[in-house]
C-alpha cells in the first residue's frame, strides 16, 4: 500500500515508531490497574522469538506467526501475573525486571535460536507498516471501549485503591490477571513485528533500556488516558529526528561565520549535542523525565484535559459560525 510513496528510511522510521506505540500500550494495560511492569521487553522477546521460529524454521505465514507470538507472550504473562498479584510497588518492578533478565539469558544460551551469535536471517515482511497501523487502530478502538465500560471503571478503581475496589465487589484477581495478560499479548505482537522488520535480534535486543523507554512513553504521554501512550511514543520518537534535522541545518552555516572565538566554541558544543544517538538519547530522556515531573507530573495529556475539551461536533459549529 505504501510502496512507492515512502522511501526506505522514512518507512523504517514509521515502522519502529509504530512498534514503540504498540509497546507503550503493552505497558499501559497493566498500569491501568496500578501494576508497573519492567518486563514488557521480555514479553516482546517471547513474541519475537516465537514468531521468528515459526516463520524461519517451519515456514508458517507471518500473519499466523504474529498471532501465535502474541498468544505465547500472553500465556506467559498470565503465569508471571500470578505471583505479581501478591506484591506491588518496587517489588513488582524487581520481579518483572528479573523475568526480563531470565528471558535474555535463555536467548543468550539457546543455540537453537543462535545463542550468543543472535538469531539471523529472519524473514523480512514487506507489509509490516500496514500491520503496525492496523494494530494501533485496533488498540485505540479496544482501549476506547474499555475506557467507557464497567471493566475500565473496575481497572481504574483497582488503580486508585485495591482494597476499596475489592470491598465494592470487584474481582481484583481476575481483573489484574486480565490486564497483565493483555499487556503481555500486546508486547508479544510488538516483538514479532520488530523481529520481521529488523530480521536480526540477539539477547541484548530486548534489554532493560528498552523497558525503561516503554515506561517513558506512558509517563511522558500521560497514563490516565488511552491517548497518552500514543502521544508519548510519538513525541519521544520524533525528538531524535528533529534534532538530527537541526544538526544537518547547522552544517549548512558557512565556515567563515563560525571560525572565530567564541562562536566556534558554541557551534562545536551545539553540533556535538545534536548528535543525538545512543547514550546521549538516554541522558536527554532522563533530563526530559525530570522536567516533566516538575512541570507536568501527570503527563502531556490527562483525562481532565480531555473532559474540558469541547466535543468535535461543537468545535465544528464554532468554526462554521466564525
Amino acid at each position: 500500500m505504501f510502496e512507492g510513496l515512502l522511501d526506505g528510511y522514512t518507512k523504517s522510521l514509521l515502522v519502529f515508531a509504530g512498534i514503540h506505540v504498540i509497546a507503550a500500550y503493552s505497558f499501559y494495560a497493566p498500569f491501568k490497574t496500578g501494576q508497573v511492569s519492567l518486563g514488557q521487553a521480555g514479553f516482546m522477546a517471547i513474541g519475537a522469538y516465537a514468531s521468528a521460529i515459526l516463520t524461519q524454521k517451519f515456514g508458517v505465514p507471518f500473519a499466523a506467526a504474529l498471532i501465535v507470538g502474541g498468544i505465547a507472550a500472553g500465556i506467559i504473562g498470565v503465569a508471571v501475573g500470578f505471583p505479581a498479584l501478591r506484591i506491588k510497588g518496587i517489588y513488582l518492578l524487581l520481579l518483572t525486571l528479573g523475568f526480563a533478565e531470565i528471558i535474555s539469558v535463555i536467548a543468550l544460551s539457546w543455540d537453537y535460536v543462535g545463542g550468543a551469535q543472535g538469531f539471523r536471517n529472519i524473514s523480512y515482511n514487506p507489509y509490516t507498516l500496514e500491520y503496525v497501523i492496523g494494530i494501533i487502530l485496533l488498540l485505540l478502538f479496544v482501549f476506547s471501549r474499555i475506557e467507557s465500560s464497567s471493566l475500565g471503571r473496575s481497572m481504574d478503581s483497582i488503580h486508585q485503591d485495591e482494597t476499596a475496589a475489592e470491598v465494592m465487589g470487584i474481582d481484583v484477581v481476575r481483573t489484574k490477571l486480565l490486564a497483565f495478560g493483555l499487556g503481555a499479548f500486546i508486547a508479544g505482537l510488538a516483538g514479532a513485528l520488530y523481529a520481521h522488520q529488523a530480521t536480526y535480534m540477539d539477547s541484548t535486543t530486548f534489554n532493560i533500556m528498552l523497558a525503561v523507554e516503554i515506561l517513558m512513553f506512558v509517563v511522558i504521554g500521560g497514563g490516565s488516558t488511552f491517548w497518552g501512550p500514543l502521544l508519548g511514543a510519538v513525541v519521544l520518537n520524533a525528538i531524535p529526528e528533529v534534532l538530527r534535522s537541526l544538526r544537518e541545518w547547522l552544517e549548512l552555516i558557512p565556515l567563515a561565520w563560525t571560525n572565530f572565538y567564541p562562536v566556534n566554541r558554541v557551534y562545536d558544543a551545539l553540533h556535538g549535542f545534536l548528535d543525538f544517538e545512543n547514550a546521549k538519547r538516554l541522558i536527554a530522556y532522563g533530563v526530559i523525565l525530570i522536567l516533566m515531573m516538575i512541570w507536568r507530573p501527570d503527563g502531556l495529556l490527562t483525562r481532565d484535559q480531555l473532559r474540558r475539551a469541547p466535543p468535535l461536533g461543537k468545535a465544528r459549529q464554532k468554526v462554521s459560525h466564525a
